[in-house]
């Protein structure tokens, strides 16, 4: 159970490996549709609120049964001790049985599990989970009215990669008892419908063409005279680094300042998590464990696999294409390139071609283009890593990358040592120290450089025809190649010291350069591959969906306010 509970926990459609399941049955993936949310927020006079699901869902055809959901709650406050469940066929409204197993979550703070076991919904199957559950800290100050207090709820939703269709929408909040007509407040859109339940007034919101993706905030607002308790705003930063959550994080900070609260440590912990969250590039479903390693990537691939920076990932596709003869770099401060002539197509793989298809007439890089070029080598990584352990594969480049470099270190022959760094060179950058390890292995002794190092202008101390009598570097005597229309070019060597320090520095200045903004730049191809939910407040997801949202409480009065929904999230 225990790897579900690793797998199932993402923003995509993923596998789930169970014992006893062979692999093919791996590629089910979770998808389905929300028939029915409905939602009720019961407030009682001790400041706390009964909140109340009904989730009707249906199985798709082929996908993975729905067995164990994850029900976000508002903040840390929830009572499981009060958590109820039952379990009924269709669109419920029959008779329901029970569901016991009813935990804590152990992924997200602010999330309670619901097993739904003998009951789980099977492929081609309807059936309601009904929930209900008390959350002790529910009512808060209203930013807007020192007499009043405010409370804030939205309903569950899911990712779009697993459900689809439409879904029929109610919301219910309940006052306290004794509020009249005149006394009630309303936040944001108003209701549809006023009822009266004993002697509570209740707003209804309807949405009988909603998505379930939707997760609309509703908020309502009554005279503290009706609570016994208003309590400070929480501050719940939950189990995410989605971008969603960042506004989540931030947000109860923003309507906290109001009363005068120190805000800045926690804001700062929301914007490096966020920031984390723009650089994770890969899908979710790359972290599913597989079995074996998945040989034959690419150093390029690996690199992806590895998590490392996309300007290093695209310094090493243009270094590539540098050995390739296919781009020549004309300048790196600021980088100007020069895409080469009669190059064989058949000799550049798919994201070579993409790269050297962002080359724009005046040589600078069309980001836009570039951005796209890392999207289809992502997904397309992705696909390729489908029923393989990312665990043994990263460690398996990993090898590769540590014998590279022992091959380098063991040689003495400065031609071989030099032969040996040019053909591992893609495999070394990936190595985080990779600056220090080439100025520790290259100290002393010459450097014989390839063919290809002619294509990296910057770096050429001199270039002369033969006929101008040869070029030396530092005294070493220099080689010639053909460049050519019969022209020969003076290729250098460069004593160790001086070579490593100019490969590192080169490489630094075309990283550095490569996109003006790498944060905004992998944030754009996050947003394609590893999306944010598309939720209006930090809810919480599902197994293999996002599933109970996020009742919400906040200090809020008015739409106008700050404050977003506090829950957590995945």
């Amino acid at each position: 159970m225990n790897w579900k509970r690793w797998l199932i926990l993402s923003v995509l459609a993923v596998w789930v490996a169970l014992f006893g399941v062979t692999p093919a049955a791996w590629a089910q993936g979770y998808r389905f549709t929300l028939d029915r949310s409905i939602s009720h927020v019961i407030i009682n006079r001790d400041g706390s609120a009964d909140i109340e699901y009904w989730l009707t869902y249906t199985c798709d055809q082929g996908a993975h049964v729905i067995d164990i959901v994850d029900v976000g709650m508002p903040n840390q406050t929830y009572d499981l001790s009060t958590a109820q469940a039952w379990y009924s066929p269709g669109t419920g409204g029959g008779k329901e049985a029970p569901v016991t197993e009813i935990k804590k979550n152990t992924q997200v703070d602010v999330a309670v599990e619901v097993h739904l076991n003998q009951y789980s919904i099977q492929p081609g199957k309807q059936g309601t989970l009904h929930l209900k559950i008390r959350v002790r800290e529910m009512v808060y100050p209203d930013s807007q009215d020192e007499a009043y207090a405010s409370v804030e709820f939205a309903p569950a939703s899911y990712v779009s990669q697993v459900v689809h269709g439409k879904t029929y929408m109610e919301v219910h909040l309940y006052f306290p008892a004794g509020v009249t007509n005149e006394e009630t407040r309303y936040h944001g859109k108003q209701y549809d419908e006023v009822d009266r339940v004993s002697d509570r007034i209740v707003f209804i919101y309807k949405y009988p063409d909603a998505q379930g993706t939707d997760s609309p905030k509703h908020g309502v607002s009554f005279p503290r005279t009706y609570v016994d308790k208003v309590y400070k705003a929480p501050i719940v930063i939950g189990g995410t680094t989605s971008l969603s959550s960042l506004w989540s994080n931030l947000a109860p900070f923003a309507c906290l300042a109001f009363f005068g609260l120190f805000f800045i440590g926690p804001t700062v912990l929301g914007i490096t998590q966020s920031k984390k969250r723009k650089l994770a590039y890969l899908p979710p479903s790359m972290s599913v464990e597989g079995v074996g390693i998945k040989r034959g990537l690419t150093a390029i691939e690996a690199a992806l696999l590895l998590e490392k920076p996309l300007n290093k990932v695209l310094t090493m596709i243009l270094f590539g294409l540098l050995k390739k003869k296919a781009i020549t770099v004309l300048s790196d401060e600021p980088l100007k390139l020069e895409v080469s002539q009669g190059t064989p197509a058949e000799a550049l793989r798919d994201y070579e071609k993409d790269f050297l298809g962002s080359v724009k007439a005046d040589g600078t890089l069309d980001e836009d283009k570039l951005q796209q070029g890392m999207i289809g080598l992502v997904k397309s990584l992705n696909q390729k890593m489908k029923g393989f352990s990312r665990k043994e594969t990263v460690a398996y480049y990993k090898s590769i990358v540590d014998r590279a470099w022992d091959q380098v270190t063991s040689e003495t022959t400065p031609e071989v040592k030099s032969k040996y760094f040019d053909q591992g060179l893609e495999w070394m950058m990936m190595d985080e120290k990779f600056e220090k390890r080439t100025q520790d292995t290259f100290t002393s002794g010459p450097v014989f450089m390839p063919p290809w190092w002619m294509y990296y202008r910057p770096w050429v101390p001199h270039v002369r025809s033969a006929s101008t009598g040869g070029s030396t570097v530092s005294g070493s005597p220099a080689p010639t190649v053909g460049s050519g229309g019969g022209r020969q070019i003076t290729l250098p060597t460069l004593p160790g010291a001086a070579f490593a320090g100019t490969i590192v520095n080169g490489m630094e200045r075309t990283a550095g350069g490569i996109v003006n903004k790498l944060e905004r730049f992998t944030g754009g191809v996050t947003d394609k591959t590893n999306p944010a939910p598309k939720t209006t407040s930090g809810s919480s997801s599902g197994r293999s969906f996002r599933s109970g949202g996020c009742a919400c409480a906040c200090a809020c009065a008015c739409a106008g306010c700050a404050c977003a929904c506090a829950g957590g999230g995945r």
